[in-house]
């Protein structure tokens, strides 16, 4: 039984691999940009909350700020912890999901927005939440 409560543990914080988003602002150019989800929980339980750290990856010459929207499915509700990440402050950012107690189980798309200011190309993250039963 303790085996299998630990092997339920480990898979419901392991990390999915390193997501990124097609370049944005001037896709080819050091004046691009990308949106990366690189610590996204793989499962989360019902009725629960959980952290993760994204971040916007900037071409040398990218200097513009980046608008953030999200878009989360039903049940799932998901928080940008700032909605502007500005040329001139540290690159990370965090979301917060928030599972609903009565969320279907099974995976659930979210995706996440970065829009330069001024005009650029848009570009988008997409990473799976997987809900599970209690």
């Amino acid at each position: 039984m303790r085996k299998w409560l630990s092997l339920v543990a480990i898979a419901a914080f392991t990390v999915v691999g390193c997501n990124k988003s097609p370049e944005g602002g001037a896709p080819g150019t050091d004046s691009s940009f990308k949106v990366s989800a690189p610590t996204i929980p793989n499962a989360i339980k019902q009725g629960t909350r959980e952290v993760a750290n994204l971040s916007i990856n900037r071409g040398s010459d990218f200097k513009k700020d980046v608008k953030l929207s999200v878009k989360s499915p039903d049940k799932i509700e998901a928080k940008l912890n700032k909605d502007v990440v500005r040329a001139n402050e540290p690159a990370e950012f965090n979301i917060t999901l928030e599972v609903a107690k009565d969320a279907p189980i099974g995976d659930h798309t979210v995706v996440v927005t970065g829009t330069p200011d001024g005009g650029g190309q848009a570009t988008s993250v997409e990473f799976t939440v997987k809900v599970v039963s209690p």
